[in-house]
């Protein structure tokens, strides 16, 4: 006889319910980056290097199957990575971890912004 209960059945029930949910953001993050900013850089996976206000940065694409921090691009702020995420409407990173912006791209100009000079560590 199987030992599958009703309260294990709703447990598990709930628990696919909570992944579904927690999966959505990361579903809409994924969906918007078809999009394109004024930059010219698109509001996803979309290589970029430059120079903005003194600094190098650069978004370099990953296989995007590197596990729970891959998410398809790496961005680096004078060689330095800097920790970006997806968000249900966009992307944040340490720097700017309130503030949701458009694209990795963006995100990155934000945090040399916020970094005024100071190195990334």
């Amino acid at each position: 006889m199987s030992d599958l209960t009703r309260r294990r059945m709703l447990g598990r029930t709930a628990a696919a319910a909570a992944g579904i949910v927690l999966a959505g953001p990361a579903a809409q993050a994924l969906a918007a980056e078809g999009g394109h900013d004024h930059h010219g850089h698109g509001s996803g996976h979309q290589p970029f290097d430059e120079i903005y206000e003194g600094r190098r940065i650069e978004g370099r694409l990953t296989s995007g199957s590197g596990g729970h921090h891959d998410f398809g691009i790496a961005v680096f702020v004078d060689g330095r990575p800097l920790h970006i995420m997806p968000r249900g409407n966009g992307w944040i990173s340490v720097m700017n971890h309130y503030e949701v912006f458009a694209s990795p791209y963006e995100v990155t100009r934000a945090a040399v912004r916020a970094l005024r000079g100071v190195n990334l560590v």
